[in-house]
């Protein structure tokens, strides 16, 4: 907007250091509470819970089981064991439950969607990697002592102590003897390899550059559960409790599993292959008759005999909308998978009937479907992230000049989208070139940010934009996409731009914020949405990349 000229379109330059004031503090503490209640609650109940199964195994352990005579040759240590393994109990079979994205796909169309939070069930998932890996070594630590302890014992003494236990009935009062002679030692140290292995591979790094080692190692999880169940049968301090904490998500899970699997059978033929400039690759493939989706949703996809492993599965949002006859999706090209994908397709060019064929599972869902629930929707992208927006702003459009139209509650659409360079927007050209043709209500705003650009005084950004803004206004159209967008230089000022949609729609309480980018981007977006959250309501809903 014109608002955002030169002298705004990039942020200005922020001093190094900034103190807020407590009140102004306190208002971000107040708005980031009221954005993310829902969330905030079921982590507080949560943390409860946890500390109550960890407190009540504490109590008993240091108190009530003197007959036994462990509190008086191990001390804290075995409180501080049991109850960790109590807590670890608990959220061991949290994690497949908080995976099983068929069920939660489901659940989003349901009124449950009201009263827990589906979408976050990703950051669930990291929240209980952070905690299980606290507990997890204060297991290990006491356990270590435990073991310690029990070598200063006769073995008569030990073998009653510990009967049952060793894995060829003859106690052997050593810390080796106790790791490798009994099964709670053996499947405890097994316990500890896999799960360092997960937590090394589920780093940052790990996913983005050996993805298919990340994949791999994650696919350990059954093993895992099943060195659980029995790390506890051999009843070395307590009886195995478990199995009652596994059974019922196990269960759900399974069905999850076996809805994906029988998706996964089929082949689904690829109709088109396209190289795209800025390494992006763009797949069209056979639409199942029976696969129905959302705007804004993803699904998973592996090649068939390409040498790239049957079971790895790489999500991709599509980027075409439900009423089209086909899905397609736009995948950048980065290392590994990505690229072996793009080289077959160079290598087919000339016999594109080469391609392979594809197995897809989903669709799954995410925030994004949120959109259809607001009046004013700000679509907010950056670089490849545009990719969820290609769908949502055609199913817009289509549904604005249909039938559908008066069931539509969206009545203005903002998309922005940021980009280092214009080059890293041609393949999507010819989508919001579509999508303008086809808007007749004049119901959607396209603004892009070219980022890469001097400084704001720079004489070249300047008649840049003078040059921009000249042929925008003669042709309504852009100099440098030949689109209606406007394209501005320099980074979006959020706060300005959100002020200003604010200002144009004032009798609307609640506008939907929707970013897909890099991590920065989201936080910016979520901060300016805090901000200007008043008695009109911006509620963001981030994804990254």
């Amino acid at each position: 907007w014109e608002g955002q000229g030169v002298s705004g379109a990039m942020h200005t330059k922020k001093k190094l250091f900034t103190v807020k004031s407590p009140h102004a503090r306190g208002r971000e503490i107040k708005r980031y509470i009221e954005n993310n209640r829902l969330e905030l609650f079921y982590c507080i109940v949560f943390l409860l819970i946890i500390a109550v199964l960890f407190a009540e195994r504490f109590i008993t352990y240091s108190k009530y089981k003197f007959h036994t005579g462990y509190p008086q040759l191990l001390g804290y240590s075995l409180p501080i064991t049991r109850g960790s393994a109590a807590v670890l109990m608990f959220c061991f079979p949290l994690f497949i439950l908080v995976m099983c994205k068929n069920t939660i796909t489901h659940l989003r169309g349901t009124f449950l969607k009201r009263y827990i939070p589906l979408d976050s069930n990703r950051h669930a998932h990291i929240m209980l990697g952070s905690v299980t890996l606290i507990f997890i070594l204060l297991h290990c630590i006491g356990h270590g002592y435990n073991f310690y302890m029990f070598s200063s014992l006769s073995p008569d003494h030990l073998n009653c102590m510990l009967p049952k236990t060793w894995l060829d009935g003859k106690p052997v009062a050593t810390v080796v003897g106790l790791l490798f002679g009994t099964i709670t030692g053996v499947t405890g140290i097994l316990l500890v390899l896999a799960l360092l292995t997960m937590y090394i591979l589920a780093t940052e790094y790990s996913r983005r550059y050996l993805y298919s080692w990340f994949w791999n190692a994650h696919q350990l999880y059954p093993f895992v559960l099943a060195l659980i169940v029995l790390h506890g049968s051999a009843r070395l301090l307590q009886e195995p409790t478990f199995h009652y904490y596994l059974i019922g998500p196990a269960i759900l899970f399974i069905i999850d599993k076996l809805i994906s699997i029988s998706r996964k059978k089929r082949e689904i033929p690829l109709m088109e292959a396209n190289i795209l400039p800025s390494e992006v690759t763009n797949l069209v493939f056979k639409r199942p008759v029976d696969f129905h989706y959302l705007a804004g949703q993803y699904v998973k996809i592996a090649l068939v005999n390409s040498g790239t492993g049957r079971d790895e599965y790489h999500p991709f949002t599509l980027t075409s909308a439900p009423h089209e006859n086909f899905l397609s999706v736009h995948i950048r090209t980065c290392k590994g998978w990505t690229k072996i994908l793009r080289n077959l397709v160079i290598k087919n060019a000339k016999n594109p009937e080469r391609n392979p064929n594809l197995y897809v599972d989903g669709p799954f869902g995410e925030a994004h479907q949120d959109y259809m629930n607001y009046e004013v929707v700000i679509l907010v992208g950056g670089g490849i992230g545009v990719t969820p927006f290609a769908s949502i702003l055609k199913d817009l459009v289509h549904k604005s000049k249909s039938v559908e139209s008066s069931m539509q509650k969206a009545k203005k659409v903002y998309f922005l989208w940021s980009t280092r360079t214009q080059k890293q927007f041609e393949w999507l050209l010819d989508i919001i070139g579509k999508c303008e043709q086809e808007d007749t209500r004049d119901l959607l705003d396209t603004h892009i940010f070219i980022t890469r650009f001097y400084q704001k005084s720079d004489l070249r950004t300047t008649m840049l934009y003078i040059c921009e803004r000249q042929f925008q206004g003669v042709s309504n159209r852009s100099l440098f996409t030949g689109l209606k967008a406007v394209t501005h230089f320099g980074r979006p000022d959020f706060d300005r731009i959100f002020e200003d949609i604010r200002s144009c729609h004032e009798d609307v309480r609640k506008f939907g914020v929707f970013v897909c980018g890099p991590p920065a981007m989201s936080d910016s977006v979520t901060l300016s949405c805090s901000k200007i959250t008043g008695k009109q309501t911006f509620s963001a809903y981030a994804e990254n990349f």
